[in-house]
């Protein structure tokens, strides 16, 4: 399909459950006329529905058993130190290295998980996870030198000094300014270089909904309604102001595309979608209690663990800061791997006995390892019946856990990894995740020990993500008004390469969105698949010691595990 373009546009952790309401009053006009002459409908995310996982899926069209990534935080496999999320850590090739194979250029600014940057045929802007302004942050690597002298300076983040704060309306005008930064960015590339698939994503969305959501959500316990009253205006005008920088890069893309030049195809979409945050819950705590998880009986973490039971714990240092008005030191406090202060000082996985641990927690979803034996250098449980009954015993309990103000259950549902992932790197994936009561309840993720608590209420966020992200599909031979129900993030790369006329690789999990379009259209494209993998090396230390500080800092900010 010579001189088809396809455009991409992010919007990070963006919900129907909050954007058709104001769409439906017409006012996020340009979402609005998409929805209306195109298709759309709620797009289902990985589980965990977490962005590091999900734009990965993304990225490859398969599952997170193929592609190796679950979490920004990970157990390197065959060791307990670890890891944090780099594109490099993906185990299989991304959409644009399958496009530039066929000589297609493409072009992404701020897609998450796309530090460090890869050669491709095109450019590339990373986004989340890069660790500063002085990282090698673009491909190619001049282009770094060229954006920042047209715009005048550029930054991977806004400004968050606002973020948490009382001063909502300084932190909405934080991001407008950055949403216009990347905007007027994306417009310089999209002009001044050749590409026929555009991607660009704006994380303000996930920001700002994590900060907000009891605002906009009456039925969130913290929702106050003279507060949300009071607000109104100013969330609103959010997602206003970024609705009219979306009408932007579609009248530049239409501009370049012109009316000559092929078809253009926009396809809408977020990573996962949106819902409250009511209660932090302590999975190391409930398997220490457990005895699933053991601490060493040494005289340092002997007293780190009676210190932790009389209520030393970060959070406990995190709302005394935050009492006295030093709540940003919290974004200095680092829990990397190698040590630093904290954990001298507080309990942490650097104080588990692995030679008596059967399993332990690493993520913000309830992500359960088990020790096994051959896999981990100092496994306790034998691979076969003992893991199998381990895992059952371990499930079991959980779904009959209570929390200890209310009485509910906590756990709803436990998945075995070969429920959710298939694939040769399920070995990259925990062997127990957790789906908690109607997802209200989320891992605390500051810490390994955040609190000597099973249950504790969220602090610094009252929103956290759904699976229900959503999808919009516009162009030519788009069946205006037809319904996406059912479609997956893992059906988005097939249908990028189905619209650009190429083969989808046999091993995809996900499928093109033909039903989008009209049965005229779809008889004039046919579909092939190429019977080929996908996959490729990893490399789990991409980042260097200082580097991977920096992006721990960031993620405690979005309450991520760090």
């Amino acid at each position: 399909m010579a001189g088809n373009r396809n455009l991409i546009l992010g919007l990070d952790g963006a919900t129907f459950d909050l954007l058709q309401g104001w769409i439906d009053e017409g006012r996020l006009p340009t979402l609005a006329r998409l929805q209306c002459e195109g298709a759309s409908g709620p797009l289902e995310s990985t589980f965990p529905p977490i962005s590091a996982a999900a734009w990965s899926s993304f990225a490859t069209g398969v599952n997170p058993g193929k592609h190796g990534v679950v979490d920004f935080y990970y157990p390197r496999p065959g060791e307990y130190a670890v890891n944090t999320m780099s594109a490099a850590a993906r185990t299989a090739l991304p959409l644009w290295s399958l496009l530039g194979e066929a000589g297609i250029k493409t072009g992404t600014v701020g897609l998450p998980g796309t530090y460090p940057p890869e050669r491709v045929n095109g450019f590339t802007v990373t986004g989340f996870l890069t660790p500063g302004p002085e990282s090698p942050y673009t491909w190619p690597p001049e282009l770094k030198e060229e954006l920042e002298g047209a715009l005048g300076g550029y930054s991977i983040w806004p400004d968050e000094r606002h973020r948490s704060s009382p001063h909502l309306d300084r932190f909405v005008a934080d991001l407008k300014e950055h949403v216009d930064l990347q905007t007027e960015a994306a417009l310089h590339l999209m002009r001044t270089r050749q590409w026929d698939v555009f991607a660009l994503v704006y994380l303000h969305t996930d920001m700002f909904q994590h900060e907000v959501w009891a605002l906009v959500d009456p039925a969130h316990p913290s929702h106050d309604p003279e507060l949300a009253n009071r607000w109104r205006d100013t969330v609103l005008d959010f997602y206003v102001h970024l609705d009219a920088s979306l009408a932007r890069i579609l009248e530049a893309a239409g501009e370049v595309a012109g009316t000559s030049d092929g078809t253009l195809h926009t396809i809408v979409l977020s990573d996962h979608g949106f819902g409250p945050a009511v209660h932090f819950l302590l999975v190391n705590n409930w398997l220490v209690q457990q005895g699933y998880l053991k601490l060493k009986r040494t005289p340092a973490s002997l007293m780190k663990r009676l210190a932790f039971n009389l209520g030393f714990t970060p959070l406990t240092a995190f709302r005394i800061a935050n009492a006295v008005g030093l709540g940003r030191l919290r974004r200095k406090v680092r829990w990397q791997r190698g040590g630093g202060w904290m954990k001298r000082l507080f309990l942490s996985l650097a104080d588990v006995d692995w030679d008596r641990t059967r399993a332990w927690a690493v993520g913000s979803f309830g992500q359960i390892y088990i020790n096994v034996a051959g896999e981990r250098p100092r496994g306790t449980v034998q691979p076969g019946a003992e893991y199998e009954q381990l895992c059952a015993e371990i499930s079991s309990k959980a779904l009959d856990m209570r929390d200890p103000a209310s009485g509910e259950a906590i756990i709803e549902q436990v998945y075995r990894r070969v429920e959710l992932y298939s694939g040769q790197h399920l070995d990259r994936t925990p062997d127990l995740i957790l789906r908690t009561t109607d997802m209200r309840y989320l891992a605390f993720g500051h810490a390994d020990f955040g609190s000597n608590r099973l249950v504790e209420a969220v602090q610094g966020m009252s929103g956290h993500h759904r699976p229900n992200g959503v999808c919009l599909i516009h162009g030519p031979g788009v069946a205006s008004g037809s319904d996406l129900e059912g479609a997956s993030i893992l059906d988005v790369a097939p249908t990028v390469l189905w619209l650009m006329g190429q083969p989808v690789p046999s091993v995809f999990d996900g499928e093109p969105l033909a039903r989008a379009f009209t049965e005229e259209w779809q008889a004039t494209h046919g579909l092939a698949v190429a019977e080929r993998d996908t996959q490729r090396d990893a490399d789990d230390q991409a980042y260097s010691t200082d580097d991977e500080e920096v992006i721990r800092d960031r993620l405690k900010g979005f309450g991520y595990a760090g």
